[in-house]
């Protein structure tokens, strides 16, 4: 990382401004403002500038520092929306760090914490500052079903078999650029985790992904909380299930009654992990009963689909999805419509139903019941057997959706962030995630 990197912090308090610094120093130069917003826009213009922080440390004696935070954090939003931008908080202050997380900081500190600190920085530059501005990027996304049976684990499988493809074709056309010829033929083995695709199976049944996948595999979701702080590329690569192509998969353990050994926090910030390791990440949650977790995965995500059909029993169930969403404080406009088994003839439209419920629609899926059983029952997803089915085309229209292209077009916001760790705790064992 730099030494020449320029932060900004915004805030009225000399002595966090002045522990800020401490933790900051070597990594570049930190100029302390007051939580102006002419002064905030004024370093937003500043290209010199690579990260902005923001004072979210409770003041009993100033009743409306909060207000002002967040009203700093959504004017920085909408002036600069791909500025990197942590919040500065206190670990005894949970309400700070959501308040932070919901205007939109990228990230939240505990300024107690030096190292947090620090870790925090380098890993948010090099999310934005990876060197590699020349390459397209990929959207992560989370999938639900809004009820069991709506087809979200297939949707999953088949996305995130078809992005891997496209990984491997990014990968292989870099190479050959470099000039490696035979890129294409070598071992997917090989493949680093920035060119694979993980596919998180976190729906019901269990391991139904890895099930169509012809996957087996040992090192399950609960497995990945235990060992968390040995979570590096190395025990990546050599404990989760790759397939051939290099897709790489982690289920559920198949005795659910592990989850309630492990920590809602923890769980999280395992998600947030494999995020920040893996060029993309699908997350399929189709059918898991647990609402605060499922919210929570929403906020990690770019992009959440919800998967419905067009009968009466999904659009209920749908329309209670929502309401469980708006009293967890995500917002409609951060999720998006996916109709499967569409067909003009069953029911309401697909545009009928996202003005319905007041959602974008991302696309829908023909109803290919048959075809897709077809191949799945010898072992194959469907793509492997006919690539140019109309459901094949239809998921392959939502991949392309999650590509960010190369720089000097518009870079993908990244607001979703590592406040989670920082907020409950990684050594937290309360709340577990069934």
């Amino acid at each position: 990382m730099s030494k020449h990197n320029r932060f900004v912090f915004f805030s009225s308090d000399p002595e966090i401004a002045g522990k800020l610094a401490d933790s900051l120093e070597g990594l570049g130069t930190l100029v302390h403002e007051q939580p102006a917003p002419d002064a905030l826009t004024r370093h937003l213009d500043d290209s010199l500038v690579n990260m902005v922080f923001l004072d979210f440390v409770p003041d009993d004696a100033d009743n409306e520092k909060l207000a002002r935070s967040i009203d700093m954090a959504r004017l920085l939003n909408r002036h600069k929306p791909d500025m990197p931008s942590v919040a500065v908080g206190c670990m005894n202050s949970p309400g700070a760090a959501v308040a932070a997380l919901r205007a939109g900081m990228n990230d939240f500190v505990d300024v107690d914490n030096p190292e947090e600190v620090r870790d925090t920085v380098k890993r948010l530059a090099r999310r934005w500052n990876n060197g590699r501005e020349d390459e397209a990027r990929y959207r992560n996304v989370l999938i639900l079903g809004v009820r069991t049976g709506m087809g979200a684990t297939l949707l999953s499988v088949h996305l995130a078999s078809l992005l891997q493809e496209m990984q491997t074709s990014d990968r292989n056309a870099r190479l050959q650029t470099e000039g490696k010829s035979d890129a294409s033929e070598q071992d997917a083995g090989m493949v680093s985790l920035h060119d694979r695709t993980c596919l998180l199976d976190l729906g019901l049944p269990v391991a139904d992904g890895m099930l169509y996948l012809n996957l087996n595999g040992n090192f399950d979701f609960v497995e990945g909380v235990r060992n968390l702080r040995r979570l590096d590329r190395t025990m990546l690569m050599s404990a989760m299930a790759h397939d051939s192509t290099g897709l790489s998969v982690m289920s559920l353990p198949r005795d659910l009654d592990q989850l309630n050994s492990i920590s809602h926090a923890d769980s999280l910030f395992l998600a947030e992990r494999l995020r920040d390791h893996f060029g993309v990440m699908v997350v399929d949650v189709g059918g898991m009963p647990n609402p605060a977790f499922i919210a929570g995965l929403v906020r990690l995500a770019d992009e959440t689909w919800l998967v419905t059909d067009q009968s009466i029993a999904a659009l209920v169930s749908l329309a209670d999805i929502l309401k469980e969403f708006e009293e967890d404080g995500i917002a409609s406009d951060e999720l998006s419509l996916v109709v499967n088994r569409y067909d003009i003839q069953y029911g309401m439209s697909a545009e009928q139903i996202a003005q319905r419920f007041g959602l974008p629609l991302k696309g829908t899926l023909p109803d290919r019941t048959l075809a897709i059983m077809k191949s799945t029952s010898q072992g194959h997803l469907l793509h492997h057997d006919a690539p140019k089915d109309p459901y094949i085309k239809a998921v392959r229209a939502l991949a392309n959706t999650l590509v960010v292209p190369a720089a000097g077009k518009e870079r993908m916001q990244e607001q979703k962030s590592g406040w989670l760790a920082s907020l409950f705790g990684r050594d937290s064992r309360s709340g577990s995630v069934r």
